[in-house]
């Protein structure tokens, strides 16, 4: 049988963070779990109400009294997971700081593992990729998941597996330099997270962890709000994030964008009048009989065109995006290509990859 490997003692104190809303029913007794199996570590809990309905607080207190190394705030308005974090953040004196869901579906062994696998790698943030246990995960939140992954993937170009897992390491300084760029508190906050720390240059791996669906049905939390909360604040932070908005044109720069456009749909359809005669002649007729589609009945055909070809456009525009942005974030290598850019050096090397850890 294979053994549990100790996890080294971190050089420094170690800050988890749990956010809880509406936790009451087993808050204390999760907390006295947490403390228990993390009780050969220097460190502490804070626990956080995001203006819960019920006694969460209260019984997050009574962890406190009961002489656990748990502090427990509370904000009197329900804010978000993501907020509740941040504003845990404020209270932490740790150099690694650690996120862990109220419920416990991720055991807080993880926590153990996770710091290892930080100091063995040299990361800078670990984060957990869910591997559930046979059976226990439903076959469409599974889906969702995969999907909204993907989507991720497309949008920003992180090569990572999970964002959204409910456990997280980080070295302190990320989050120092991340959190006041975050603006985004309740659905997606995680993608914006893991934005910021990769743009920063920080190194992020991840390690798999075995979650377990505790309640009657895990689907329960996701409503159709939430999908739509979490698409949202998606496409909320791909517009932060995006080279238009830092590079935030005047009126008479957008004046010449649209000209631009203009241009290009004018040069299109001149171009498509002079190529008319050679396109129809018999050679290629046929060819082009089945790449336009003129098979098809014609309000279809062009309905379809336009899908394409709108979606050919969008497509493009996020990928010319991501170029433009490490255009930009490439250091003057001091030739003509970087005579408007800053010579100043980073205090640190940035680094490029994410690096997956099984």
């Amino acid at each position: 049988m294979e053994t549990e490997q100790q996890a080294p003692h971190p050089h420094g104190m170690l800050s988890i963070i749990i956010p809880a809303f509406n936790e009451g029913h087993h808050i204390h007794a999760n907390l006295v779990q947490v403390c228990e199996t993390l009780k050969e570590l220097d460190f502490e809990a804070i626990v956080v109400d995001d203006g819960s309905g019920d006694n969460t607080f209260e019984e997050s207190q009574r962890a406190v009294t009961g002489g656990l190394p748990v502090r427990a705030v509370q904000q009197t308005v329900n804010r978000g997971k993501g907020a509740a974090l941040f504003y845990g953040f404020e209270f932490a004196k740790g150099e690694y700081i650690a996120f862990l869901d109220a419920d416990l579906e991720i055991h807080p062994q993880y926590v153990k593992k996770f710091l290892q696998r930080l100091q063995e790698t040299d990361a800078d943030l670990v984060i957990g990729t869910k591997v559930p246990k046979l059976g226990q995960m439903p076959v469409l939140r599974r889906v969702m998941s995969l999907v909204y992954r993907e989507f991720v993937s497309l949008l920003f170009g992180l090569s990572l597996r999970e964002t959204q897992t409910g456990i997280k390491l980080f070295r302190r300084e990320v989050l120092e330099d991340c959190i006041p760029r975050l603006r985004v508190s309740r659905f997606a906050f995680d993608v914006e997270l893991m934005v910021a720390a990769a743009r920063f240059g920080y190194r992020i791996v991840e390690f798999p962890v075995e979650v377990g669906f505790s309640r009657k049905s895990s689907l329960q939390r996701i409503r159709p709000r939430q999908i739509a909360g979490q698409l949202w604040d998606t496409l909320l932070i791909y517009s932060m994030a995006s080279f238009w908005n830092w590079f935030q044109p005047g009126p008479w720069t957008k004046m010449w964008m649209l000209a631009f456009v203009l241009g290009i749909f004018l040069l299109g359809i001149g171009v498509a009048k002079l190529i008319t005669p050679i396109i129809l002649a018999p050679a290629l007729k046929q060819m082009v009989y089945y790449l336009f589609l003129q098979f098809l009945p014609r309000t279809l055909r062009d309905i379809l065109l336009v899908i394409a070809g709108g979606g050919l456009m969008l497509v493009s525009l996020n990928e010319l995006n991501k170029s433009l942005l490490n255009a930009f974030a490439r250091l003057d290598r001091g030739d003509l290509s970087g005579i408007f850019r800053s010579n100043k050096t980073p205090n640190r090397k940035p680094r490029d990859e994410h690096e997956r850890q099984d």
